[in-house]
């Protein structure tokens, strides 16, 4: 297993225990360029944060490299859900 495999792991880890800013702050240490688990572990933890936009740009990253992946692209659809809402009622009482 290689270092970026161990930070990963780690940053896996912190996310499963609910620790999204230390996962978050565990990825940043390395380049997720080129390194698809990275890619679609980021765009989690984002979800996770509610920072839509850099969670559907990591999620479309992932999916340029893996265009069926169904996990990714249920992801993208969710955001693009959330981002599309709009409830009438709350803007015009």
């Amino acid at each position: 297993m290689n270092e970026i495999d161990i930070i990963i792991d780690a940053a896996k880890d912190a996310l499963s225990r609910n620790k999204t800013e230390e996962a978050l702050s565990i990825l940043d240490e390395i380049s997720i360029q080129g390194n698809s688990d990275a890619i679609f572990l980021k765009g989690e933890i984002y979800f996770k944060l509610q920072q839509w936009g850099a969670s559907l740009n990591h999620f479309s990253m992932y999916l340029e490299a893996f265009p069926s992946d169904k996990k990714a692209e249920s992801y993208c659809a969710m955001i693009q859900n959330i981002l599309g809402f709009y409830n009438k009622d709350l803007y015009n009482p």
